[in-house]
């Protein structure tokens, strides 16, 4: 008997739902466990909770830098959009403002993308490898730091992904059924105005794959028109974002050199040779590019193994669109400023290939040594990455970490009749519960928004500042506390400045 079909015979109906009910129950821990505290609220996520704040409670696509006064961030220069904003928006306004009910669609993101990967998995390449794929991710570090705060990248995977699998459907319809068109354009609709990176690369990525699976499989859609319904449900999730973004700012022309600067290494000297260079060298020096390079050539030699064997395995237009997307986020990130998150996209897909790659190569080899040693290397890597996720990694589930807790404890406490200024800590803003606040805010060179000076003349009951940064504040008018890394500049009672 062949290894793949002991495992297919070993997984019967009742383990695999026994094994399912742990996997799942174990993905709800794992995603809800410490999410208030870690990751630690940073910059970013600041921005993306302080507009879909001003969303919830002011109608206003902006950041606040006065009572009443707001900044609008409408254009390209902020690349979360609002399949992430007005999901959040609507926590807050439900629940109220805090970052645990910010960061609570994105706990919602994290399980349904982990839902997702499983359908997809299980429909392509069966129950197996699905698992696999679930617990891979699951136990991938990085899904947690980049997918708990309330950032873009997991929640344009989830529908980049639903969107692959319902792909699946309107394949085996060979491209004849209305709905599973409609269904496709729409979740890749919604993944494309969720995040710049995915406006480009799932468009990119489908036309890409359709062209190599026709080709390649000879086939071709007999009904023209369902290419149509698909556009019908492409477009609209788009066209929100165009509007949005572009339209309503009158910023058309701005677009393209906005995303080619934001795409490349800004605010570095380096040359575009050099940049590509120095981030290629990190997918053989640094560990988890080295992880990503280590998936990808096994995903690659696996592809070019069907196509130059010809086995019975034909090419999905769902597969290959999600590996087309693989390469050209990794060949994005190769030009741009050489951070991990940038190609963590295509490292989170990755799992949804590698695990089916193994298989393959498994059915296919005559070694029955190297047909165990195949079987055996993406159980090996779940139990390193768990390894690595627990005790290791940044978001380890071993560390107390109590930034988020005391600056709840401090600023969800000040009275929200209060007057605070928030001098470029934007990320503390969602700790605070009234609007009486103003704030200065400089992120490069791109957002500048608030007074820089606001402190030269500020009679704000509270001043929040980082503490790396050098306030002159009246230690006549102020007492200074440290919360974490930030400074709190209380006003004292007896204060006779001015």
């Amino acid at each position: 008997m062949e290894y793949s079909d002991y495992i297919e015979s070993f997984f019967t109906e009742k383990r695999k739902k026994i094994i399912l009910a742990i996997v799942f129950v174990l993905a709800l821990f794992l995603i809800t466990f410490q999410f208030i505290n870690t990751p630690m609220v940073w910059t970013d996520e600041g921005l993306f909770t302080e507009m879909s704040r001003n969303v919830a409670f002011h109608g206003v696509w902006g950041v606040q830098t006065a009572p009443g006064v707001y900044s609008l961030m409408n254009t390209t220069f902020v690349s979360v959009s609002y399949p992430v904003i007005f999901a959040v928006a609507v926590s807050l306004k439900l629940f109220g403002i805090g970052v645990f009910q910010a960061r609570l669609p994105m706990i919602l993101y994290m399980f349904l993308l982990v839902v997702f990967f499983y359908l997809f998995a299980k429909k392509r390449y069966g129950f197996y490898p699905a698992v696999l794929s679930v617990l891979l991710l699951l136990s991938f570090s990085p899904f947690y730091g980049d997918g708990r705060p309330v950032l873009g990248e997991v929640p344009g995977l989830v529908f980049f992904v639903l969107g692959a699998y319902w792909l699946l459907f309107w394949e085996e319809s060979d491209f004849k059924n209305i709905k599973w068109a409609l269904l496709t354009g729409f979740a890749f609709g919604l993944s494309a105005a969720t995040k710049e990176i995915y406006l480009i690369g799932v468009p990119l990525a489908f036309i890409v794959a359709l062209f190599f699976c026709f080709k390649r499989e000879r086939q071709k859609v007999e009904n023209k028109k369902t290419l149509l319904y698909f556009l019908l449900g492409f477009i609209p999730p788009v066209f929100v974002w165009a509007y949005i973004h572009l339209i309503s700012s009158n910023t058309v022309m701005d677009f393209i050199p906005n995303y080619l600067y934001f795409s490349g290494n800004h605010g570095s000297n380096l040359s575009t040779i050099q940049t590509i260079v120095s981030n290629f060298m990190r997918f053989f020096t640094e560990s988890t590019p080295i992880l990503f390079s280590f998936l990808l050539i096994v995903t690659i030699v696996s592809f070019l193994f069907r196509f130059r064997k010809g086995t019975s395995e034909h090419f999905s237009v769902a597969e290959c669109t999600i590996f087309a997307f693989v390469i050209l986020n990794w060949a994005g990130y190769l030009k741009g400023t050489g951070w991990y998150r940038y190609f963590f996209p295509a490292h989170i897909l990755l799992y949804l290939l590698f695990p089916a790659a193994l298989l393959l190569f498994a059915r296919h080899f005559k070694n029955q040594f190297l047909k165990k040693y195949l079987i055996v290397i993406p159980i090996v890597l779940v139990i390193f990455q768990f390894y690595y996720l627990i005790f290791l990694s940044d978001t380890s589930f071993v560390v107390s970490r109590t930034r988020n807790t005391e600056l709840t404890l401090v600023l969800s406490k000040i009275d929200p009749s209060k007057n605070v200024v928030f001098y470029n800590t934007m990320e503390t803003i969602i700790f605070f519960k009234g609007n009486n606040y103003s704030q200065y805010l400089s992120v490069g060179d791109f957002i500048v928004v608030g007074d820089k000076n606001i402190l030269s003349s500020t009679t704000a009951d509270y001043i929040v500042s980082n503490t790396d940064q050098n306030l002159s504040v009246s230690q006549l008018c102020y007492e200074k506390t440290s919360v974490s890394r930030y400074y709190l500049f209380t006003r004292l009672n007896n204060c006779k400045k001015n």
